[in-house]
Order: structure tokens, then sequence, then C-alpha cells
């Protein structure tokens, strides 16, 4: 494995609608990778997609559900490549080979770069102008705090990460049940750079927005967020499964 410098890590929940899609874009990277799915307890046929795709899934086998935290750096333990990728189940990466080409370039480029995120797109077929408009705004503030106020913030959609800093600050928080993301990339910037870029983007489902609705959704990111920043914990016991 020590060729391998990319480790894909996706927490997976009931995603049997979404997941093998995602993985089947991955296979499409030609660059050595590996895939690890880190499962908080499926009783649809997620495990059976991932089983299908790679040998590298772990269970939770507790009574409780799994945080994401505890989720992904299950995930990371598991890792063997440079850089650790961190993705959702409904995540698709237009281009693979090219994307990671550039994003791979950034971090050569720059030895003081932990963490990377880019703007989040809707899938193809779900794209209109309401997603268009209503993403932009979280898009352009992860680009204004991360390359021009050096403050890490990111979405869990994506988080491109160089392994040995993620094991050196101790990973996510796994006591959150939501804002480990924003976190992780707070403690980066802190000792090192993170950065939004903007020639990059990854296709999302938008599910959570789609049912819950734009305006209810981002009231729920902003809650938590600044709770997160201001309290320390998450606004929510539990995050809730969108399907």
């Amino acid at each position: 494995m020590a060729s391998v410098r990319l480790s894909f890590v996706i927490p997976t929940l009931r995603e049997e609608a979404f997941l093998e899609r995602t993985l089947k874009n991955l296979q499409t990277l030609e660059m050595p990778h590996e895939v690890i799915i880190t499962d908080g307890g499926s009783t649809d046929g997620t495990l059976a997609i991932a089983r299908r795709y790679t040998d590298l899934v772990e269970v939770w086998g507790l009574p409780r559900r799994q945080t994401f935290g505890e989720a992904k750096n299950a995930g990371a333990k598991r890792a063997q490549a440079e850089f650790v990728v961190f993705i959702d189940a409904d995540v698709l990466i237009p281009n693979p080979n090219e994307f990671f080409a550039k994003a791979l370039s950034l971090f050569d480029a720059d030895p003081k770069l932990l963490g990377l995120t880019v703007p989040l797109r809707p899938w193809p077929e779900n794209h209109s102008v309401i997603d268009r408009l209503a993403s932009a705004p979280l898009n352009w503030f992860y680009v204004v705090i991360n390359n021009i106020f050096h403050i890490g913030n990111s979405s869990g959609e994506f988080q491109m990460v160089r392994k040995d800093a993620f094991d050196q600050i101790g990973g996510f928080s796994e006591t959150l049940a939501a804002g480990e993301d924003n976190e992780l990339f707070r403690a980066f910037s802190k000792v090192g750079k993170t950065r939004s870029c903007r020639q990059l983007s990854v296709q999302h489902s938008l599910r959570r927005a789609h049912k819950l609705g734009w305006l209810r959704t981002y009231g729920i990111w902003i809650r938590n967020g600044l709770s997160v920043m201001l309290r320390g914990r998450a606004a929510y016991k539990e995050w809730s499964v969108v399907r």
C-alpha cells in the first residue's frame, strides 16, 4: 500500500439508494487508491453493496447510534495512504482523474496545506435554478472563511486531508452529533492552512434541502454551526437521518 496516495472513507447508514453510484464513480479513478466503508448499523442492502466493491468495511457494533466523528475516525485508522478523502455516500466526483491530479498538485505545491474542500453542486438530474442560487452562499462562505480569513471551515460532503496532520490533531471530535467537519478544519487552520478550491467541485444529492426545504436546512446548519463555535457542542443531541 506504500504507493497508494488516496484513501477514501465513506460513512454509511441505510445508503442502498445512493452508495453504488458513488462507488462506481470512484472505480473510474485510475491512480492507486483504497475505499473504506464505515457502516453505522445498516439494516438494508448497504453492506451487501459495499462488500461488492471493497473488502475494507467496518461495521459499528454498539447499540447506540454512532456519531459521524466515530465513523470517520474508524475509517481513517485503517487508511494506508498519504491523503484521506472523506465523502458522503451520495457524492459524485466529476472526472476523478483530473480532479485528483489537480487536488494533489495543490498539496504538493504547499506543504502547509493540511485540508482541502471544494464547492458542492447538485447532481445533474436534480439541478434547478433554486438549487444553484441556494448553494452559492454556502460555497462562497467556505471560500471566504478559508482562503481570505484563514479560519478553517468545511462541510463534510468532501474533505481531503493529510493523514499525518489528521493523526497529529487527533482526528474528528467523536462527541459532536454534527459539526465535527467544521471543527476539524478549524483545528487544521491553527497549525497550518485550509483551502476551498473554486476550480474544483463535487456533486451531491442535496437530499436534506430537497426534503426539508432550503430555508429550514440553512436554519439547521446555522444554528448548529454557531452552537459548535460558541459553546463547543452541537445544537442537537442527534443529527436527523434523511433518506
